[in-house]
Formats: structure tokens, C-alpha cells, sequence
């Protein structure tokens, strides 16, 4: 009898091209498992990574369901570094942050979160509708195919033309990328500029604070507020409180209770300061500081702290 007359080779033949095939399948399968998994793996870095929001602006602000603006000529305005709704007891809740700023007409806020997920609202919306005011949100920063973190700001009043700007950048100096948001807002016939920012923490953050600063005087009646991330002693600083015209209007309302480590500021132009007040941190790691001020006549044109 020959090889292939031999039941038991004809067995052994059949099987060997049938493991082989099922071996081979087993491997495209896992080089497929695998390239899978490195592609979700780059796509996930790609996407979590923090890249720059590029400059926006804009004619209006959204508003809640059936809210209207408010005419005013004396407002409350308001800075406050959110901290994402993230108390000093580790707990995330928004409507904390919303009780502390219910009284405020014109809030500049920091450290604002985009939204958790898409199709859902980012923080400056959330605060928005919960106190009725209007609300835009100035990301500085995309990840995860979003607007994941900026500066906002919520308004009783109506709002014009505004723009978002991001502020100088160098990869060794910064620690994050920062913009400046500025706004028109019309206090009762008279229209005033309110910009908000959020100094960097890093070697950048004289150079941004300087370009803050030069901008601010281009603009009168104005208000300018945000975490500075530096203090009153910072040289950049006193040289531009050498103009009378540009008032630190928390130290001036709260005078000799003024925290003198304080990195959080409203600076005016142009605007009688009637008085000021804060409340302090829990809510956020940032205390909240706001100031009364009210519109002078182009006659007046009074600046510092009403008698």
C-alpha cells in the first residue's frame, strides 16, 4: 500500500494545512487587536492634548429663555477665579459659586470649565441660566475635541461687540495658554469696556501682564479684572498705578483690610467707585471681590472713590 493509501497519513496531511491556517488567522487577529489598539491610543493623545484656541469674537451674548437686559447706570461688578466649581473641601458644585455672585451685575470670571461632554453646556452657561444673566464663555484652551478652559463673563446689562485674544505664548515660559476677553457693555446710554484676563503663573507672565496693562488705558470709561497671579508690590504694577487715572479699586474700597498678598483685581477708568466688598475663599480656592461703581457724565468725567 502507498503513503496516500495509508488512512492514518492521509489524517495527518488533512490536519497540518488546517492548524496552519487557523495560526495564521490568530495572528492577523491579534496584529489587527493591536493596531487597533495603538491607533485608539494616538488618537486618545492627540486628543488630550492642550492646544490653543485661536482669537474669536462676536456681537452679543446668549441669554436665558425670556431674560431681557437691564438698564443701569450703578452696577456691581465682580471677579472671581471659579476654580471649576471646586471648593477647598475637594466638592464640585456650581451652584455654591452661583449663590456667591447673585447680587453681581457684571462678572468677570477665571478658570472656567468648557463642557464635560459634548452637546453639553460649559460653566459660563451653567452659571448663566442658573442667576438669569447673560453669558459668554472665552476658551484659551482645546482638548478632547471641545473648548476645555478659559475666562467667561456674565452680564445683567447688554453687551455689544466683543473679542477674545489670546496673550503671548512661549513654550519654556508658560504654563498654559491665556487670552483677554473685552467686551462692550452699555451702562445705561454710556457704553464702557470691560476686559477679563488670567495672568500666567510662569517666567511669561510680566510680559503678559505688561500687554494687559498697555491695552487697558486705550479704552475709558473702563474696567479691567482677573487673577493677575501677582501682587501690588510687582513692579509692573507700580509703575502703572503711577497714573492716577487707573484706580485699584479693591484696595481703595476695602483700605487697610485689603489682603496685601491679594493676586485678584477690578482696576477702573473713568468710573465713580461707590464701594466694595469680598467674600472669602471655600467656595473656591479664590476669594470673590466686587465693587459698586455708577456712570459720570462726560462733564464729571470723575475718577476714584465717591465722597
Amino acid at each position: 500500500m502507498t503513503d496516500t493509501d495509508d488512512p492514518a497519513n492521509q489524517a495527518s496531511h488533512s490536519k497540518l494545512p488546517r492548524g496552519s491556517t487557523a495560526g495564521g488567522s490568530h495572528r492577523r487577529r491579534n496584529l489587527a487587536i493591536l493596531a487597533l489598539a495603538l491607533c485608539v491610543g494616538l488618537g486618545a493623545a492627540y486628543a488630550g492634548r492642550r492646544t490653543p484656541v485661536g482669537p474669536q469674537q462676536g456681537v452679543g451674548i446668549s441669554w436665558p429663555n425670556g431674560a431681557q437686559a437691564a438698564t443701569k447706570t450703578r452696577l456691581r461688578v465682580a471677579t472671581y477665579n471659579i476654580h471649576r466649581g471646586k471648593g477647598t473641601d475637594g466638592v464640585h458644585d456650581l451652584s455654591r459659586t452661583a449663590a456667591v455672585l447673585r447680587e453681581a451685575d457684571l462678572i468677570g470670571l477665571n478658570e472656567v470649565g468648557g463642557p464635560a461632554f459634548w452637546g453639553q453646556p460649559d460653566q459660563a452657561e451653567q452659571l448663566g441660566r442658573s442667576l438669569g444673566l447673560g453669558w459668554q464663555f472665552a476658551p484659551n484652551q482645546y482638548r478632547w475635541l471641545m473648548y476645555h478652559f478659559g475666562n467667561g463673563l456674565l452680564s445683567r446689562l447688554k453687551v455689544g461687540r466683543w473679542t477674545s485674544d489670546p496673550l503671548v505664548y512661549e513654550r519654556s515660559k508658560s504654563h498654559s495658554h491665556r487670552n483677554l476677553l473685552t467686551a462692550q457693555i452699555m451702562v445705561g446710554e454710556q457704553p464702557i469696556t470691560f476686559l477679563v484676563t488670567h495672568i500666567d503663573r510662569g517666567a511669561i507672565q510680566p510680559v503678559q501682564l505688561k500687554d494687559v496693562l498697555d491695552e487697558f488705558p486705550k479704552h475709558t470709561p473702563a474696567v479691567l479684572v482677573g487673577d493677575f497671579n501677582t501682587t501690588a508690590a510687582d513692579p509692573v504694577l507700580v509703575a502703572f498705578f503711577a497714573d492716577s487715572n487707573n484706580l485699584d479699586t479693591i484696595g481703595r474700597a476695602l483700605g487697610d483690610a485689603d489682603d496685601k498678598g491679594r493676586i485678584d483685581w477690578i482696576i477702573t477708568r473713568g468710573l465713580n467707585v461707590l464701594s466694595g466688598g469680598t467674600a472669602s475663599v471655600g467656595v473656591s480656592d479664590h476669594p470673590c471681590y466686587w465693587v459698586d461703581v455708577e456712570v459720570t457724565s462726560a462733564a464729571e468725567n470723575r475718577i476714584g472713590m465717591s465722597k
